[in-house]
């Protein structure tokens, strides 16, 4: 595979966006945003390397993850490790191929799901591609353009995205120190993750987990913004925080897996991202290990 990339600035302190063009289909462009301490916090900060967490769906994740790190770094008195953010997502502004591309690379299965109907249109079960492509050409280069550390990646996703992180968690976990996972679609493929038979948890190096959902995510009808009733139809019988709950309880079993699991109060699947992502940051990279 030949690779390509370019940098541009980006709009925060500290931050630069690569493009990076792995083949000759429009599906074959990403952008990779790279959050680094600002200017006024490198002293702070020291010269590195870093801690570094790769999010999914960045367009959904990065720049507000980013912009916590930095803010919670200034205030954190010496109390949290400056960790680096980087965001990945396919190089577009369509949100159709947007939707249609994170169905296919964030699903770590070939299955179909009522509340992807229409949106699969790239089909689905392209989880192990994208994190070969994250070991393997994304932290790579990233790494060897910043002061970052191989030995502290971190993986974090929302939604989908927490859906693929807890799948590299449970089934592929090397390479990753550090998971993130926030209302993870634990629903996909028949809760595929809570199946011991289906999904037997990997043997793995110590690894920290945090996760979270927001406790509005337990049914539809609890739901923020209220949903169309075909809406409401497709994702009828899901409950994120059930799911989520089952998913701890198979972790608390597990070797070599710390992991803090929380219910987020009055948080819906469209507000709970900024809310778990800052206690999520202290829980992983805090110097002093309470409750965030």
């Amino acid at each position: 595979m030949t690779v390509s990339w370019t940098a541009e600035a980006a709009e925060l302190p500290g931050a630069v966006r690569y493009t990076m063009v792995t083949g000759s289909e429009p599906t074959d462009r990403w952008h990779v945003s790279v959050a680094m301490p600002p200017p006024g916090l490198r002293a702070a900060a020291g010269p590195g390397p870093f801690p570094v967490l790769y999010l999914l769906d960045g367009f959904l994740t990065f720049v507000i993850a980013a912009q916590i790190a930095q803010t919670t770094l200034s205030f954190s008195l010496g109390q949290l490790r400056p960790v680096v953010i980087v965001g990945i997502s396919p190089a577009t502004d369509d949100l159709k191929r947007l939707s249609a591309q994170r169905a296919r690379d964030l699903t770590p299965t070939t299955a179909v799901a009522r509340p992807l109907h229409g949106k699969d249109v790239y089909g689905t079960g392209g989880g192990d591609t994208m994190l070969d492509l994250i070991r393997h050409v994304i932290a790579p280069y990233v790494e060897s353009a910043h002061p970052l550390d191989p030995g502290d990646r971190g993986l974090g996703g929302f939604s989908l995205g927490g859906l693929l992180t807890c799948w590299a968690l449970t089934r592929r976990p090397e390479g990753f120190r550090r998971f993130l996972a926030v209302s993870p679609s634990l629903w996909w493929d028949d809760h595929l993750l809570l199946d011991r038979r289906r999904a037997p948890v990997a043997g793995r190096d110590a690894c920290d987990v945090y996760l979270a959902v927001g406790d509005r995510e337990d049914s539809p009808d609890r739901s923020w913004p209220v949903m169309s009733a075909e809406l409401r139809e497709a994702v009828a019988g899901i409950d994120m925080v059930a799911d989520l709950a089952g998913f701890t309880g198979r972790l608390r079993h597990a070797k070599n897996v710390d992991v803090h699991s929380e219910v987020i109060h009055d948080e819906q699947h469209a507000t709970v991202w900024p809310a778990a992502v800052t206690r999520g940051l202290v829980h992983l990279y805090g110097t002093r290990r309470t409750k965030p």
